[in-house]
């Protein structure tokens, strides 16, 4: 285990650097010398699609229902290549428009209508406030799995706030989002800050899930080959490795997740804010449209390698899957990888509290 102040001291470090990075893309754009009119970062930015699920749940997930987690990420892929076109409307609309929500999008396709404006609103704060607390809960379990496994109490123990980790890490993400999102009083104005702190977080979440996904490849495991070879001979595990759920294939779930997840990609909003909103040039689309389903190709390469590494590791039941990422290095004694891995997840989480509240 590692001592709580290391992953204090490490995170809030992780914090600052996201500060200054915001910081320097504020500056850069009041000198006229915008830091994100570049279409590799427009891309990297919209990575925020990829939240605290894709580094434990996406794993979790794979452990119980092998490729099932899939759908979430081919609708978007099918969105970008096959509808960017269509995003490119939604772009030129916006900008026409001076469009800043997802609710006055779909208001103003009505007649500019305020009551169905206020109506998508309300629905998605419903929709995004226990969606925020999802992110909140897994730093603070991952947390709790780096420093000690029973430094998490349950509910009603009798633990204090003051000494819960986590309300630390939102104050500081408040003060991130009040600072280079909502100071200014015109809410058309581009939050260039904001938008390069999230396209760096989309790299070193990148990274971090990939090092996870070597190591235990190559490094407890002799690669994929073996890995899949011990699995298949695993009669719990072999089940994993095939699309059927039963005896036929679920074609219309199948289905009906890759179109959810192909309409939520373009409506969640933090993908609206950062797709639509936060557009410097409208030919950032472009490239864009490849470079992200890219993005979450290579980020899910070993999705399915760690799962199933870790029940052959610790054997079915024995660790929460959506733990392995960070407990599979643990294990090993593999402390930097983890407390590395913790980052990862900690910018997956911390990206997406940021747009969708700014959102």
């Amino acid at each position: 285990m590692l001592s709580a102040s290391a992953v204090i001291g490490v995170s809030f470090a992780y914090l600052l650097v996201l500060f200054g990075i915001a910081w320097l893309g504020d500056l850069r754009a009041r000198q006229g010398r915008s830091l994100i009119d570049r279409s590799w970062i427009y891309a990297l930015s919209l990575a925020v699609y990829c939240t605290a699920w894709t580094y434990f749940g996406s794993v979790g997930r794979a452990a119980s229902g092998g490729v099932w987690f899939l759908p979430i990420y081919l609708g978007p892929t099918l969105a970008m290549a096959l509808g960017w076109m269509v995003l490119r409307k939604m772009v030129r609309i916006a900008k026409t428009y001076r469009i800043t929500s997802i609710a006055d999008f779909i208001g103003s396709r009505y007649g500019k209508s305020p009551l169905l404006a206020g109506l998508v609103t309300v629905i998605a704060v419903v929709g995004i406030v226990p969606y925020i607390a999802l992110q909140l809960k897994a730093v603070s379990a991952g947390y709790a799995l780096l420093t000690a496994a029973d430094s998490l109490l349950p509910t009603g123990s009798g633990q204090h706030w003051t000494s819960d980790g986590t309300f630390y890490i939102a104050l500081a993400l408040a003060g991130f989002t009040i600072i280079f999102g909502a100071r200014h009083l015109d809410t058309t104005e581009r939050h260039e800050g904001m938008v390069a702190a999230i396209a760096f977080e989309g790299v070193i979440k990148l990274v971090a899930f990939l090092a996870v996904g070597i190591f235990v490849t190559w490094g407890l495991f002799d690669g994929l080959g073996d890995l899949f070879v011990r699995a298949q001979a695993e009669p719990a595990l072999s089940r994993l490795l095939h699309l059927e759920q039963g005896s036929s294939f679920a074609w219309a779930q199948w289905f009906a997740l890759t179109l959810l997840s192909m309409l939520s990609v373009l409506f969640l909003p933090r993908q609206f804010q950062i797709m639509v909103v936060e557009n410097v040039r409208e030919s950032h689309l472009r490239r864009a449209a490849w470079l992200f389903p890219l993005y979450l190709l290579v980020i899910n390469l070993f999705v399915l390698p760690i799962a199933l590494g870790g029940l052959l590791y610790f054997g079915p039941g024995k660790m929460n899957p959506e733990t392995f990422v960070l407990s599979l290095p643990l294990a090993a004694g593999q402390h930097a990888l983890a407390l590395f891995a913790f980052i990862g997840g900690l910018s997956a989480a911390t990206g997406m509290v940021i747009v969708e509240t700014i959102a």
